[in-house]
């Protein structure tokens, strides 16, 4: 015999020694070489050690069995095979988060566009718009009454001193801003006591 038909030999004889000492872990004999029932500890210890991982690893080699038959069919059928159920999951998940994120953006550019012409949703953004719009109205009623009082004054001036034909009247435009910021502020500041 050859060496590693000695190896051989030698591996057999080891491993029908380890198959005997399961043997005799797992059928535990009594005195009489009767076979006796495992203790509740015992089973246990089958159980939580070798039944639910067999029956665990069991069940997921068939998924994964059905998985490569579900593809070998779809191939078959001349479609293309697809990914799997976790990338499923990802795509659905992103789907639902697109959807969620075009809803709310959506909702967003509506409150805009009303905002923008004006219609805002909201009862108190309604009631500040509105207040706005007059306040710019009131604004816009004074710049006039000012610059008709202060062209015809202008035009008198301009023709009494120096005869210019053009009529063009330096105005200090800051003076103008504070004095209408003043107005506005001191409006608000007294609608504000009334309420």
């Amino acid at each position: 015999m050859s060496s590693s038909d000695d190896d051989l030999a030698s591996l057999v004889g080891e491993l029908v020694t380890t198959l005997q000492r399961l043997e005799t872990e797992f059928e535990p004999r009594d005195d009489g070489d009767r076979l006796r029932p495992p203790t509740p500890r015992e089973l246990m210890r089958l159980t939580s050690d070798v039944a639910i991982p067999a029956t665990i690893l069991l069940l997921r080699t068939n998924i994964e069995a059905l998985k490569l038959l579900q593809r070998a069919l779809r191939m078959a059928d001349g479609r293309a095979p697809t990914a799997d159920s976790e990338g499923s999951d990802v795509r659905a998940r992103a789907e639902r988060l697109s959807a969620t994120t075009l809803s709310k953006l959506d909702g967003a550019l509506a409150d805009l566009q009303d905002a923008v012409e004006g219609q805002p949703t909201d009862d108190e953004a309604r009631e500040l718009l509105t207040e706005a719009r007059r306040l710019r109205a009131d604004i816009e009623s004074r710049i006039e009454e000012q610059a008709a009082d202060g062209s015809a004054d202008s035009a008198t001036t301009a023709e009494s001193e120096d005869g210019d034909e053009n009529g063009d009247v330096p105005v200090d435009v800051d003076a103008e801003l504070r004095s209408l910021k003043d107005d506005v502020t001191d409006q608000t500041d007294s609608d504000d006591d009334e309420s």
